[in-house]
This record gives structure tokens, C-alpha cells and sequence, in this order.
């Protein structure tokens, strides 16, 4: 609360201390927007300095993770509207011209992208980037138990999907 109060009163040292305390789960963020790490980043610093810019607007200190985090998603949402759709190698390979554990990996992620956005973001912020409960709560502005709802909704989900592609078997 204190960087935020300071940051807010000018003392850019202290933006930067936020910046480095939340970019990670910015990019979290988003990733589950845009779907590319590169991209991710950009918009990740693309809310920082939107952040800066609005900081003296936020009207409560105590929520300025959700806030940041609301900012980057809609940088995300800015940067899917304005790119053009380019078109990889990647995308012209056929599942049978990849090795088994890369396909694996796409099928995990085909079945991640096809989660509902709140159950991605979840996910993402948990499995892909590490974070406690703790963290997301303080990024998403949710309480712990929507949180632990929202991961046990997406992996019945996501064992569901993966087992109709025969990658997980009767393992779970």
C-alpha cells in the first residue's frame, strides 16, 4: 500500500517496484487474451504506462492489482483488434508432422484456449506462471474460494477434453 501511495504521489522508483512486483501476472493476464507470449509482454508494458498515466484516477489504493490487471486486458483486447492474422509455419504443419510430445503440448493448450475466459485466466495464472492463491486473489481482486472453484471447474473440464483425446487415458 505504500508504493501504491507513493506512486501515486510521484515517486516513479516506486512505480517501478510495482512494475516489477506484478508484471509477471500482467502477462498472465494478457496471455490469455492474446495467446502469445511476446505479445503478452508488450501488453503488459503497454498497461504499465497506461497505469502511470491514470495512477492519480484510481480511487482505491487497495485495489490496484484488479486495476492494473483490467487495464492490461484491455490493452490485450487493443492489440487482437488493430493485428493483422499472420500465418505461421507452425500453423501449416499437420498434427502428424510434429513429434508425439509436441502434439501432446498442443493438444493441452488447444484444450486450455477452449476453456471459458475466468477459467483460462485462472489457469494460467496458476499452472503457467507459478502463482498462489494468494497472488491471484491480489491480481483478480477474487476471494480464494472462487478462485479453488474456478481451477476445479477448469481441470474436470480440461481431464474431460483430454481424455476424449485419449491423452490422459483412465489416469484420473
Amino acid at each position: 500500500m505504500e508504493l501504491i501511495e507513493a506512486a501515486r504521489a510521484g515517486d516513479l522508483d516506486s512505480f517501478g517496484k510495482l512494475c516489477e512486483r506484478y508484471y509477471a501476472p500482467m502477462v498472465a493476464v494478457a496471455y490469455n487474451v492474446l495467446r502469445d507470449h511476446q505479445l503478452a509482454e508488450d501488453a503488459a508494458q503497454e498497461a504499465f504506462a497506461r497505469g502511470l498515466v491514470s495512477l492519480r484516477r484510481l480511487k482505491e489504493p487497495a485495489k490496484f492489482a484488479p486495476w492494473l490487471a483490467r487495464i492490461c486486458r484491455n490493452a490485450a483486447v487493443d492489440m487482437v483488434r488493430n493485428r493483422p492474422r499472420q500465418v505461421s509455419a507452425e500453423d501449416l504443419l499437420r498434427p502428424e508432422d510434429c513429434p508425439a510430445e509436441e502434439s501432446m503440448a498442443e493438444i493441452v493448450r488447444e484444450a486450455i484456449a477452449k476453456l471459458p475466459a475466468s477459467l483460462r485466466e485462472v489457469t494460467i495464472l496458476r499452472y503457467y506462471n507459478d502463482c498462489s492463491y494468494e497472488q491471484i486473489s491480489a491480481v483478480l481482486g477474487l476471494s480464494k474460494m472462487t478462485i479453488n472453484g474456478r481451477l476445479t471447474r477448469a481441470k474436470r473440464k480440461l481431464a474431460k477434453d483430454l481424455r476424449r483425446y485419449g491423452v490422459l487415458g483412465d489416469m484420473l
